[in-house]
């Protein structure tokens, strides 16, 4: 469009009622292309704001709101959407953005499901040391630490069973061609080759050859017991990297030579979250965070509580269980590629039943079949609030994506989640209740 209106500009400039050229034009042309050039610029810019997408946050209220991750100040996430800017306080939000694997062919996973993408750099009895790209480099006590994956396996399913393995304790080493050996790691600054002590005698094996380090579990009581007292946050990287965050409102620093009382926040807040992470302060740069999910008492999810009663139904013999933050193969959750941190892993036919004593206002849930089911099974979805049914979604197949329900439980003692059998009787039948929550009424506040 800038050529043609520069080309007809020229045009006109170029020639006189004679058909001859004036000599005026070239000192015109300059001033008519840049403004056109500058029109061009505000009409595409304004069009695409128009139709962008923003990454979708679900609210305590209920609502919902688009936007883009800008600031953080005083306890409140800012965020930026096509129409303006608005902000939240941390204990008003359920979940903003979305979640990915990690790519990266290592990881660092920790006891309390955070993982983080980089290298390994360092190794002695007290402490894994870490580097990240955006966080740097981290040294975490080793007691937190589940395992190293020095090459992730391409295959899901295989990456979710390693970290199975793994988050299991007993140290040791996993090799390349799916042996194990137990025995104590030494301690490590780099190089080719990690020590280790084992039945074999004392040994060094090539990291080329090695698919993960497995750390011993600590004793019961767990080390990360204290990480879950207050409001934690769990934060999504752009990297896949998936953090639990204790975020704490006095660990935002004043800038330098700034006066008490005297300075300005700035529109966005802070460009960075300090946090505490395996009792480590960390920053972390907002413009590599894709997703948080805020863990506070305004929230109950039931993979934290235990059910009055589970039942299952076969269609044929074999008996399922259900799993809490996984799915119902123990892996991640997983729904049209994004990964879910909480929710419920069932299988059909199944009814979960969980008590609710009048505390609550709604139940809400995203719904979908695994995609551990590569994009086959078929269920049916129901709640059910004091016995009487209130929702009803399906068939869901496994080429849908989540569908969210929203149920009014006030003043109601029980709930069930219930998954029917859809239209293939039990065919990779791989449900998600994703994010099933409780919202609690302001009676019933803690």
């Amino acid at each position: 469009m800038v050529m043609i209106i520069c080309a007809h500009f020229k045009n006109v400039l170029m020639r006189d009622r004679s058909c001859r050229p004036q000599r005026r034009w070239p000192r015109l042309l300059g001033p008519v292309l840049w403004w056109a050039l500058w029109l061009y610029a505000l009409l595409a810019t304004g069009l695409c704001e128009e139709g962008k997408s923003y990454p979708v946050a679900r609210l305590v209220s209920g609502q919902t709101r688009e936007g883009v991750l800008v600031g953080w100040e005083q306890g409140q996430f800012v965020f930026r959407g096509g129409e303006g800017g608005w902000s939240c306080p941390m204990e008003d939000l359920v979940y903003w953005g979305e979640l990915f694997d990690i790519q990266d062919a290592s990881c660092l996973l920790l006891r309390d499901g955070s993982a983080l993408a980089g290298r390994l750099t360092g190794l002695t009895t007290e402490e894994v040391r870490w580097a990240h790209p955006e966080l740097g480099e981290l040294r975490l006590p080793r007691a937190q630490c589940a395992g190293v994956v020095l090459k992730n396996p391409r295959d899901l399913v295989l990456r979710d069973r390693l970290m199975g393995v793994l988050l299991k304790g007993g140290e040791g080493v996993l090799f390349l061609n799916g042996d194990q050996l137990a025995g104590e790691l030494k301690n490590w600054t780099g190089g080719e080759t990690l020590p280790i002590s084992s039945v074999l005698g004392e040994q060094a094996f090539p990291l080329a050859n090695l698919r993960a380090l497995r750390f011993q579990k600590p004793p019961e009581p767990g080390v990360t017991e204290a990480a879950e007292v207050g409001t934690r946050v769990w934060v999504g990287l752009q990297d896949g990297s998936r953090i639990l965050m204790r975020v704490d409102t006095n660990l935002e620093k004043k800038p330098q030579g700034a006066e008490a009382g005297k300075t300005q926040p700035s529109p966005s807040g802070n460009q960075v979250l300090r946090a505490g992470f395996a009792g480590k302060i960390v920053t972390i740069p907002l413009n590599t965070v894709c997703f948080l999910q805020v863990i506070n008492k305004n929230v109950v999810y039931l993979s934290d509580l235990e059910p009055d009663r589970y039942l299952f139904v076969p269609f044929l013999e074999y008996v399922r269980p259900y799993y809490r933050d996984r799915n119902n193969r123990g892996g991640l959750l997983r729904a049209d590629r994004r990964v879910y941190i909480k929710g419920l892993g069932v299988y059909s036919a199944s009814r979960l039943t969980y008590s609710l004593k009048g505390q609550f206002d709604r139940f809400e849930a995203e719904v979908a079949i695994d995609d551990l089911s590569q994009g086959a099974g078929s269920v049916v979805f129901r709640v059910l609030v004091d016995g009487q049914s209130r929702s009803v979604v399906g068939p869901v197949r496994g080429t849908d994506s989540p569908q969210p329900v929203r149920v009014d439980v006030c003043g109601a003692e029980r709930i069930d989640l219930v998954v029917e059998f859809g239209e293939r009787a039990d065919e990779l039948d791989y449900a998600d209740w994703l994010n099933a929550r409780l919202i609690r009424s302001a009676s019933s506040q803690p």
